[in-house]
């Protein structure tokens, strides 16, 4: 989501050294963008040496030799690299080498404000984590709701996350939320859902947004909607909802409410889902499972069969393998 903190030396093409390479080839070089080099016409920033190598397929390892440059894997070779002009060369010999893990279940929305290295997690190999899961994010709603709506979900004290909301806050759209956390000294990378609980409390208030005569109006159904169409062009990967009613709200107003998304009827959702099926992002969900009562004393394969066939219209595969968009200030890679 943010720019690379990798200060390398910027790469000039040399045409003379371009080279077409044949299919048995192509696993040596990772980083498509560029035309491939022959590996002594090649400058690196950095060189991990005979370390073993694991390319996240569940391929069998091998002991390879890894060049990269600004920020990128350029090269993954069983021989020897020319380490001329190299600013760093790391001897992994006996050690593991792996790619980075993507954490995509984080709840890191409030923490990422106060502790925006997110050490516990890149001390793990994590290089980049999800926030704004379950209908929970920090874009619209202030530190007060936010609270209410992350204490007792994510067990974290309610003064804490009203704190952080009220210190850090200076944004008031999608767009905004990017700048201000790019503007962090993050460690890993980040991409976000936007949140409907988020949204819906933000937009109805938190206490008509869980009560379940209410619905919103259709000035506050359209405001959902451009809420979610401006952070899926700020490049937000998607929305998250909520369907799961164990969860439940701290405060005095609304407590032990269950989340404002799962109030939300299925127009509203359909509405919102629409968006994401256009745009071409990500619906994530805590879907909820109805066994009818008559089936207790079924058999347990039936008791699978009624679950599946109850399945809610909102718990929808993703429709976008992409963690990332194509466009927006989250595209920006980062070492």
């Amino acid at each position: 989501m943010a720019t690379s903190r990798t200060a390398g030396r910027k790469y000039n093409s040399r045409s003379a050294s371009k080279v077409d390479i044949p299919s048995n080839l192509f696993t040596d070089f990772v980083d498509t963008r560029q035309h491939a080099l022959f590996y002594d016409l090649v400058t690196y920033d950095t060189i991990i040496r005979n370390g073993r190598w694991f390319d996240g397929t569940g391929a069998p390892s091998a002991v390879r030799n890894i060049g990269i440059r600004d920020g990128h894997v350029v090269v993954i070779s069983p021989q020897a690299l020319d380490d001329t002009d190299c600013l760093r060369v790391i001897d992994a010999t006996g050690k593991l080498v792996l790619p980075g893990m993507l954490d995509i279940h984080t709840h890191y929305d409030v923490e990422v404000l106060n502790g925006p290295s997110l050490s516990e997690s890149v001390r793990h190999g994590v290089t980049t984590v999800m926030l704004g899961s379950c209908s929970l994010s920090t874009v619209h709603v202030d530190g007060t709701d936010a609270a209410d709506i992350f204490g007792r979900v994510e067990a974290i004290p309610r003064e804490h996350v009203i704190s952080a909301i009220d210190e850090h806050k200076s944004w008031t759209n999608a767009e905004e939320y990017i700048q201000a956390l790019e503007a962090r000294p993050l460690g890993p990378n980040l991409a976000a859902f936007i949140g409907h609980s988020d949204m819906r409390a933000a937009t109805m208030g938190l206490d008509r947004a869980t009560q379940k005569r209410e619905r919103p109006a259709k000035s506050e159904q359209a405001q959902m909607e451009r809420m979610l169409s401006d952070a899926l062009r700020a490049g937000f990967v998607g929305m998250s909802s909520q369907q799961l009613l164990f969860d439940k709200l701290d405060g005095d107003v609304c407590r032990s409410r269950t989340l404002p998304s799962t109030y939300a009827r299925p127009r509203e959702l359909r509405r919102l889902k629409s968006l994401l099926r256009r745009a071409g992002r990500i619906l994530q969900s805590g879907p909820t499972f109805r066994i009818r009562s008559t089936s207790v004393h079924s058999s347990p394969s039936h008791w699978a069969s009624s679950a599946t066939r109850s399945r809610p219209a909102c718990c929808q595969p993703p429709t976008s393998r992409r963690t990332r968009t194509p466009s927006g200030p989250w595209d920006r890679p980062r070492g």
